[in-house]
């Protein structure tokens, strides 16, 4: 007989946390807490507690987002990604969906808190990335079946929307001075390749999919030349 998958009930408090740490996505997690920083720094503020603040609310907006697209892509994640706790049976759906809810639900709030007590961006921000997010992974738009949408997705978050809208936050003005301006373009060209070769990985999952982008269903050469066509 072939062993069952754990189920969380079953978990160690432990091993309850890892999974919930290979939720969150730990690479992203990284990359939100650099630019959340960095920004900070840049900007010249002096409030830790608006850092603190602002770092939790994008935590929890980032779990939305990459969770959100764990529940879309369970069948393909049990092919390429089995670590990952919906693919490896570790979550269930259900509690996916609570866990994205709710970090979802939070990022929103802080966000509203602190357009009243400190500047609209943070708000503006978290909305602008939650939509964006959602479209990405969700129908009837699923933006990630197709390469430009999706690149556009990835580097307008990252690259555009968090650097402006974060430093614009901590800063409380709108400037745009010549270091933010190299940060952000860095960001969108480094951004803009992940977002292209990020499927690589999962091309064989991807090509068995109803709907997969036009680079995995067309093959490795049409992924790997694509860019250059485009």
């Amino acid at each position: 007989m072939t062993a069952q998958p754990p189920t969380f009930d079953s978990l160690s408090v432990g091993r309850r946390c890892y999974a919930l740490w290979k939720f969150s996505r730990p690479h992203t997690i990284i990359g939100t807490t650099c630019s959340s920083l960095s920004l900070f720094l840049l900007s010249g503020s002096q409030d830790w507690a608006a850092l603190v603040w602002v770092w939790l609310a994008c935590l929890c907006g980032n779990v939305y987002i990459v969770g959100l697209n764990q529940l879309t892509d369970v069948a393909i994640d049990r092919i390429n990604k089995p670590h990952l706790p919906l693919a490896a049976g570790e979550f269930s759906l259900r509690q996916g969906r609570w866990l994205v809810g709710t970090a979802g639900g939070l990022a929103v709030g802080m966000a509203i808190a602190a357009a009243f007590g400190h500047s609209p961006w943070l708000l503006v921000t978290v909305a602008a990335s939650l939509v964006i997010g959602s479209a990405y992974s969700l129908p009837p738009a699923r933006l990630k079946r197709f390469p430009l949408l999706a690149s556009l997705c990835i580097f307008g978050v990252r690259g555009v929307i968090v650097n402006l809208g974060l430093f614009w936050h901590f800063k409380r003005a709108m400037s745009l001075p010549p270091a933010l301006l190299a940060l952000t373009l860095f960001v969108v060209v480094f951004t803009f390749a992940i977002a292209i070769f990020k499927d690589i990985p999962d091309m064989e999952a991807i090509a068995n999919t109803t709907s997969p982008p036009l680079p995995c269903a067309s093959g490795p050469s049409a992924f790997l030349t694509w860019p250059a066509g485009w």
